[in-house]
């Protein structure tokens, strides 16, 4: 279950949620550039997204491979999820499990998920860049994406194969 967690927290990632939305192309480069790296630090998420595993893939080639639908869907998840945040923890969980228990079926590991979180963070911070990152803003990023992930990922380890 979502722990509450404290307003200044919140306030700083939907904030800067809402500045790197501010790209007139936010949905498709950061999609894009959180998908990249998440390969690059864990190459076993290829196969979530379709992708081949043995072969190095080039950001021109994840545009072609399909990849982008299922990233721009990530991103669209991570909207619907940060709208969420606030006091109503309990609907919060509920949805995060849902979503779990949904990517079991996509054949996401439990195991993936720091390496997204790892992937978000960076994106967001080269996206955002040193005048708005600074470690406050890194530090609710990875409060709250560990609270969020928690859930997911124990409805997943709940209900593998």
């Amino acid at each position: 279950m979502v722990r509450e967690l404290c307003y200044e927290t919140i306030a700083d990632v939907v904030e800067t949620w809402e500045m790197a939305k501010q790209n007139p192309c936010f949905e498709e480069t950061t999609a894009m550039a959180i998908l990249q790296k998440l390969i690059e630090i864990e190459p076993r998420t290829k196969a979530v997204f379709g992708l081949p595993q043995k072969d190095d893939v080039r950001k021109s080639q994840l545009h072609r491979l399909g990849a982008l639908i299922h990233a721009k869907r990530m991103m669209q998840m991570l909207d619907s999820v940060f709208d969420l945040l606030g006091p109503d923890t309990e609907s919060l969980s509920e949805i995060l499990e849902q979503l779990g228990k949904r990517h079991v079926q996509y054949g996401v590991k439990a195991s993936f998920f720091p390496f997204m979180g790892k992937a978000i963070i960076y994106s967001l911070k080269e996206q955002l860049g040193e005048k708005v990152w600074n470690d406050r803003i890194e530090e609710s990023w990875v409060e709250v994406y560990e609270e969020l992930s928690s859930d997911i990922m124990k409805a997943i380890l709940n209900n593998e194969p």
